[in-house]
């Protein structure tokens, strides 16, 4: 379309001189500028919107916390009956711990559940020495203070090397042990592991879980059940799982332990020292961890390992894990 403007001081039409190519970049960097500043600050709302209903959510759980020689210890002490003390996994704390005790024990068992967040989680303090065998001296000393004589053990995860730790040099405290996905021996590389500031920077953190969910899955599930798995399922996974980990910096230092020194070490722990019933329950098609649940059961005496699918969430499994777990507890009572 020709465009034409009229020149008074002629008393004539002229044609309209052509935009320069600079004055064309700079028109197209503007709008590239506003859509991204436009972009962000929704980002941001959302982001804002999501870290406060996570501090609400946590907010909202009851805790103590216990003065310790190891420093403070965030605790909860729930129901009644025999004692089953809760060890969350990575980027866990107590909330997540709660979230493992609905999954998978049956609420027809009455228990009383302790709730612990681990060293560097939460209100939980990192002592300058902590190793998952000082973690496990720290839970004693929690139940000394609390008076409970016996318990047994509920390790998932990152939290399975101070949970063995625990019937290895307790085992007078332990009634039994059980290992949900626990890590373990294994043959195979360790696993790549986001930067630290992924987990130390709220923001970072909810922006990879939200940009990248389906690669954040496929570290843990297989990929034939990432690939069939449900609408609901999958948004349950990032709501429940990933966002569930905010605020991700009020765990950032028991994560940063957990992938640098507690996990790691249970390459060296003496397995063949449990001498407990133990409970194994690991995902044979956990992309990550496949062989650690016969490792476990080749080197734990006393223990019966189940072998099961679902990835390292144990996805779809839960009743079965639920009927496992009671009828351990019906032969250790």
């Amino acid at each position: 379309m020709e465009v034409k403007l009229y020149n008074a001081d002629r008393n004539r039409w002229a044609h309209a001189p052509k935009p320069s190519r600079r004055l064309i970049i700079f028109s197209v960097l503007s709008v590239l500028v506003v859509a991204l500043l436009v972009f962000f600050l929704v980002a941001f709302i959302n982001f804002r919107q999501d870290i406060s209903a996570a501090r609400s959510r946590l907010a909202s759980i009851s805790t103590e916390v216990y003065r310790s020689q190891y420093g403070d210890i965030e605790y909860r002490l729930i129901g009644n009956g025999p004692t089953i003390l809760v060890v969350h996994g990575v980027t866990g704390g107590i909330d997540q711990g709660i979230f493992l005790t609905d999954a998978f024990i049956s609420s027809g068992e009455t228990f009383q559940l302790l709730y612990i967040s681990r060293f560097g989680y939460l209100k939980s303090s990192l002592p300058d020495n902590a190793s998952a065998k000082l973690q496990a001296d720290a839970y004693k000393e929690l139940l000394e203070h609390l008076g409970i004589e016996q318990v047994f053990v509920f390790g998932n995860s990152a939290g399975g090397p101070s949970s063995m730790w625990f019937a290895i040099d307790y085992p007078a405290l332990t009634k039994g042990l059980i290992l949900l996905s626990s890590a373990g021996p294994t043959s195979g590389p360790p696993p790549a592991l986001p930067p630290k500031i992924v987990f130390e920077n709220n923001f970072f953190y909810w922006a990879a879980v939200k940009a990248f969910p389906d690669m954040l899955m496929g570290l843990l599930l297989p990929e034939d059940l990432r690939k069939a798995l449900t609408a609901e399922e999958k948004g349950s996974l990032v709501k429940d799982v990933f966002m569930g980990s905010l605020p991700v910096s009020e765990r950032a230092e028991g994560i940063i332990f957990d992938n640098e020194i507690s996990t790691p070490s249970v390459k060296d722990i003496p397995l063949e020292q449990i001498k407990i019933p133990t409970l194994i329950l690991q995902a044979e098609d956990d992309p990550r961890e496949k062989e650690i649940g016969t490792n476990l059961a080749n080197r734990i005496p006393a223990s019966e390992y189940v072998g099961l699918t679902g990835g390292h969430f144990l996805l779809r499994q839960e009743k079965k894990v639920q009927a496992e777990i009671a009828a351990f507890f019906e032969q250790h009572p």
